[in-house]
Parts: structure tokens; C-alpha cells; sequence
């Protein structure tokens, strides 16, 4: 045992990786741009995925783990060569008590599958835990969580990509709106999409039970799924999901705006989401930069404010009219994409060090370059003012299984929105806050996020 507690890695697979080109120079933004593919993009995934050891501050040696990534195919008939194929990237992490070191991981493994469903049958009573990222992340978004959670005696980790997002296969998107279609219909069609290729994952890989966990966009799909399917889902872990207020402050018109107008107003209303989780972020760069200089801080960070929305310019409301979307403006700006990306992550994740920020920095640039898909589904979801086109705050008091929902302190979600629906909900519900965190506060404080998570799974 001695020796495990010695060894935190045998990565060779890691070891060879190539380093990330630094965003330090114009030139290295357009290097990254001319090299980005689909190898360059699983590259910068494997560089997050090996900081799961030692991501997090109350990391110790414990059982054992052995993390594996690859494409679990949804289809039974279309090779998976094929652009219309279905694949889900996958990320699994097992206990493995035998191994000789603390930590193992294994890039894109032949026959995911059959290693999964062998796992399943010789440890059948193991417990599951399913993690969606929410819109514009991707797995790897998560790597301060899973060595923690793993640690949970009886569990298994999955950790998906949505269809058409992060490092899944990018089907072409469909379901946009004509002209004879209600937003009742969209919002339906888009709402099985997700659900449906969940359901087809969970089928695929074996999974009878699961605690199914998703945050932002991916807790909206993961509620979707939970009323649809609760026969498979033993425990729904909310984190900052969108669309569960309704929206009281603006009456429904009579007569529908135009296409136009409405999309205007999402734009506008989707900007300021971004502006107030930017500045959540900023406000608890500084004081943890405070707290780590010893200097006690100038003021206690209050929660975003609601109001005070910045008007988007036109030309950003022109782009969206088309249904265009940050990530489409990446991929249009060429060479000048890793620059956009790199302004973003800087400044989100000024919490990180400087090989994380580069880390995290590559790998939101390749999932964020790749063809559009399933990031076509955000104005489909949203109604003006931010809020569901469909909200779940009624629908919620159908689910049948204990419900969590967990914010952070300084999230521009409103909690408060969970606490009226527990009030209405049939089953066991906590309403859970972190402190020092913000819409991210699985990477601001990933210590009380998973100390948090864990509860629920013990």
C-alpha cells in the first residue's frame, strides 16, 4: 500500500501528450487555430481530464481509481464514421482496489462498452452517478469533482457530453423553428431530442438505476428526462439549473411578437446572464486574492443584482437573429477565435492558476470551434427576459424522486426559485448554497460543492 500512497499517477498516455500552445502571443492563437481538429480536440480534453488527481484542495489517497474516456455509439446500424452517426463522449471512472497506483487514465479505449457492462455485472449492487455539463462546457469542465466523488465507497462516476456538444459527434441540427410552428412545439421537439438521446445512452451502456446530476441547460434536460423516465432515476442533483422561474413580471401578450422582436429580446436578456456571471466571478477572484494576502476584505460580495442589464449593441442582435451563437462567433472569426475564447477564460476563471486557466483556455477553444449542433438549442429554450419558453417550476411537482438543488452564493440563477417550488413538490427536497462560488461553483469551491455531493450520494 505504501507504494500507492507514493505514486500519484502512471499516466503514460498522458506523459506524451503535447503541451498546450500558451495564449501568450498572436502568433500562438493562430498556431492553435491552424491545428485545431478533431485529435487536437481530444488532445486538450485529456490534459484536463489527467488534473481529475490532486484538482481539489481536500484531494487525499484513498481507493484507488482508473478513468476512461470514449464514444459510446446510439446507433445500431450507421457506422460510426458516418456525420450523421450518434456517439456520446463518455468519461468512466471506477474503483479498482487492486490497482498499483492511485490514480490511472486511458485516452479514448477500444471497446468502452464492453468494459462498462463487465464492471455492471460483477458489481452489480454499485451505485451510478450520471453528470451533464451545462450549455457552452463540456466534461472536462468538471475535473475538480471527479476524483472526490469517485472516492465514495460503492459508486461508479459517468460523465457525458451532450449530443452535439463538447467532444460528441456533431449531427446536423434540425430542429430550428418555421413558420408554422408554435414555441410549444419547438420547445417539445428539442426537449426530446436531449431527453431521448440520454435515454438511448442509459440503454446502450446498461444502466438500470442512476443519480442523475446536470448543471445550467444540462439540470433543464436532466428534469426533462427525470419526468419522463423516472423509472431510472434514483436521485435528481440539480445544480443551478436553468428554467425553472416562471416569469410573473411580464404578462404573456395576446398577439405573439415577431420572430425578431422576440429574438432581440433574448439576446439582450441572454447578455446580461453572461455579464452578472462574469462579474460573480471577478468578485470572488478578488477575495480570494484578499484572503490570500492576509488582508481582510473591503466588503462582503453581495448577491448579482438583478437589474442594471446592458443593451445589446445591433450588430450582436443581427447575429443572433440568424441564430447565431458564441460559439458560431468563434468559429467566424478564424485565427482571431482562440483570442475571443482566451479574453473569456481569463477573466472567467481568474480563480485558477495559470496552467489551469492555459488547460481549461485549449480545451473550451476546441469544443467551441467545432461544427455547430446541439448549441442551436439555447433560443429554442429560452423566452424573453431569460426565462424558459416552457418553464418546469409546475412540472417539478411531478417528479418522483428525492430532488437537490444546490447554487452558489454568488449565482446569477435565483435560488429562490427552487425554494417556492419545494413548497409545491411532493418528494424530499434541499435547497442547497455554496459559498465562494458563483454559476461555477463546482470550480470556484469544488471542497463544499463535493462535500456537498457526496452527502447525497452517501
Amino acid at each position: 500500500m505504501s507504494e500507492i500512497l507514493d505514486q500519484r499517477s502512471n499516466l503514460s498516455v498522458i506523459n506524451a501528450l503535447p503541451a498546450v500552445i500558451p495564449p501568450t502571443t498572436r502568433f500562438n492563437f493562430i498556431k492553435n487555430w491552424w491545428h485545431r481538429s478533431e485529435k487536437s480536440s481530444s488532445i486538450a480534453e485529456a490534459r484536463i481530464v489527467q488534473r481529475i488527481y490532486g484538482a481539489s484542495p481536500e484531494t487525499t489517497i484513498g481507493i484507488p481509481t482508473f478513468a476512461r474516456v470514449g464514444k459510446i455509439s446510439l446507433d445500431k446500424e450507421i457506422a460510426v464514421t458516418s456525420k450523421s452517426a450518434r456517439l456520446v463522449n463518455t468519461l468512466y471512472i471506477s474503483q479498482q482496489p487492486k490497482q498499483d497506483t492511485a490514480f490511472q487514465f486511458e485516452a479514448e479505449p477500444n471497446q468502452l462498452e464492453s468494459i462498462i457492462q463487465n464492471d455492471l455485472s460483477q458489481n452489480p449492487n454499485d451505485k451510478n452517478l450520471v453528470m451533464c455539463h451545462g450549455y457552452g462546457a463540456g466534461l472536462g469542465f468538471f475535473y475538480r469533482n471527479y476524483q472526490t466523488l469517485s472516492q465514495q465507497p460503492g459508486w461508479r462516476i459517468f460523465s457525458i457530453d451532450w449530443l452535439g456538444m463538447g467532444n460528441s459527434s456533431r449531427p446536423k441540427w434540425t430542429l430550428n423553428r418555421k413558420s408554422n410552428q408554435t414555441w410549444d412545439e419547438i420547445v417539445d421537439n428539442v426537449e426530446e431530442h436531449f431527453v431521448e438521446s440520454l435515454e438511448d445512452w442509459r440503454a446502450k451502456v446498461g444502466l438500470e438505476k442512476m443519480t442523475l446530476f446536470g448543471h445550467s441547460l444540462g439540470g433543464y434536460f436532466a428534469a426533462c428526462y427525470a419526468l419522463k423516465y423516472p423509472q431510472h432515476v434514483e436521485k435528481l442533483i440539480l445544480v443551478s439549473p436553468a428554467g425553472i422561474p416562471e416569469d410573473t413580471q411580464s404578462p404573456k401578450p395576446v398577439v405573439e411578437q415577431s420572430p425578431q422582436e422576440t429574438l432581440q429580446k433574448e439576446a439582450s436578456a441572454i447578455n446580461a446572464s453572461y455579464q452578472a456571471d462574469a462579474a460573480a466571478v471577478e468578485n470572488i477572484a478578488k477575495k480570494q486574492q484578499q484572503q490570500e494576502q492576509q488582508e481582510p476584505p473591503q466588503q462582503k460580495v453581495n448577491e448579482i443584482p438583478q437589474s442594471g442589464r446592458r443593451k445589446m449593441p445591433s450588430w450582436a442582435t443581427y447575429l443572433w437573429d440568424r441564430n447565431v451563437t458564441p460559439m458560431s462567433i468563434v468559429r467566424m472569426a478564424g485565427p482571431f477565435g482562440p483570442g475571443l475564447v482566451h479574453t473569456y477564460t481569463s477573466r472567467r476563471f481568474a480563480h485558477l492558476n495559470e496552467a489551469e486557466q492555459h488547460d481549461l483556455y485549449d480545451y473550451t477553444y476546441q469544443i467551441s470551434s467545432s461544427t455547430g449542433s446541439g448549441e442551436y438549442a439555447l433560443a429554442a429554450i429560452l423566452a424573453p427576459g431569460a426565462y424558459a419558453r416552457k418553464p418546469l417550476f409546475r412540472k417539478l411537482a411531478e417528479l418522483k424522486m428525492p430532488t437537490v438543488f444546490i447554487y452558489g452564493e454568488q449565482d446569477w440563477m435565483d435560488y429562490r426559485a427552487a425554494e417556492k417550488a419545494k413548497k409545491i413538490m411532493k418528494v424530499p427536497v434541499k435547497v442547497i448554497r455554496v459559498p465562494e462560488g458563483g454559476h461555477h461553483m463546482y470550480l470556484e469551491n469544488p471542497k463544499v460543492f463535493n462535500d456537498a455531493v457526496r452527502a447525497e450520494m452517501e
